[in-house]
């Protein structure tokens, strides 16, 4: 497909409000990369620039791994869709329905009240004054901040976009494979697509060719958010990638090379309605439809100094991917280039 290039790279290179894009795009299809473009620094103490391989934070974007290990694990015999939580993760959770289901938890619609709930408190960097960060290091220990909540409503009611949720799989996927989460995420996604440059990197040990992620702290001066997320991220999020591993990854979940035939329907189905008409969500994974019919995939995440959205569209084969090591930029430029790409 023809794209204009000048017109993608105006619109970035023009970006001064809020702040000016630091991170990379990478637009691709079946033939391979159209335009790649990088901006700002990984480390601006350093003035190490970013580059299209840069490791970046991606916040929610990495729910899908999440969904997709569950479904393999389905696929394997070893939990179902109707799995209650009661008989897949060994914690105590005293207000919780007993009707809660993977199914629930994959599609939001569980009820329960999440870690952070962004329209009682808007801040995810506060949740870690009292809970100090660096000690949260794996999913078990999310778990003081939500197991004793009350109930929201009923299991299966409604969409309700929920962290805690995503965090109760990745324990599932724990307790039905008999290994730690990243660790099942790097075997059974990352290898398998080729995902050399993805994992779920310490923040306080981080590898070569990794992004900082930065905060302004309101005087033109910039912090890292190294206080402001969870050590090492988790099944809800946190996980780390870079712009030529999602076109990986993209390219195996839709050609079948990490499940089978029927799993990857069921899991790329439209589940549920969330925030619109044409928006819904399947197994970890947001749906654009429109007649009827899919017309995109995507995956959005969203932390203190963290941006990403990456789409793949169905008909055309596309795949666009945007990374962010600054918070509000990426917003705001990606529906101009959506527009200037026509689609």
């Amino acid at each position: 497909m023809r794209i204009n290039r000048d017109k993608i790279i105006s619109l970035i290179d023009e970006m001064q409000s809020p702040e000016p894009f630091s991170g990379v795009l990478s637009i691709a299809d079946a033939n391979g990369t159209i335009l790649e473009l990088c901006r700002g620094d990984a480390i601006r103490s350093e003035s190490i620039p970013n580059r299209i391989d840069t490791r970046f934070q991606m916040a929610s974007g990495c729910k899908i791994f999440t969904g997709l290990a569950i479904c393999q694990l389905i696929e394997e015999g070893k939990l179902t869709f109707e799995t209650r939580l009661s008989e897949c993760v060994d914690a105590d959770f005293p207000n919780f329905s007993p009707d809660i289901t993977l199914h629930h938890l994959l599609t939001h619609t569980s009820g329960i009240t999440s870690y952070f709930e962004e329209d009682v408190n808007p801040s995810y960097e506060a949740i870690w004054q009292d809970y100090p960060a660096y000690r949260v290091r794996r999913p078990a220990d999310f778990l003081p901040l939500f197991q004793n909540k009350p109930m929201k409503f009923p299991p299966g009611e409604r969409f309700d976009y929920n962290d805690a949720g995503f965090i109760l799989l990745g324990l599932a996927v724990e307790k039905a494979a008999g290994i730690p989460f990243a660790q099942y995420i790097q075997k059974n996604i990352f290898d398998r697509s080729g995902m050399e440059d993805s994992g779920y990197f310490a923040l306080d040990c981080l590898p070569k060719g990794t992004a900082s992620a930065y905060i302004p702290n309101g005087d033109g001066t910039w912090r890292t958010n190294i206080f402001a997320v969870p050590a090492v991220g988790a099944p809800d999020g946190g996980a780390f990638t870079a712009a030529p591993d999602m076109q990986r990854f993209w390219r195996a979940l839709v050609s079948g090379e990490l499940l089978g035939p029927k799993m990857t329907e069921r899991m790329l189905h439209p589940h549920v309605q969330a925030d619109s008409p044409t928006t819904h969500y399947g197994y970890g994974v947001w749906l654009d439809r429109s007649g009827g019919q899919t017309r995109r995939l995507f995956v959005v995440g969203s932390d203190p100094g963290v941006a990403l959205r990456s789409e793949y569209w169905i008909e055309e084969g596309l795949v666009v991917t945007m990374l962010g090591n600054t918070g509000e930029a990426l917003w705001h430029l990606y529906p101009r280039i959506e527009n200037a790409l026509g689609l």
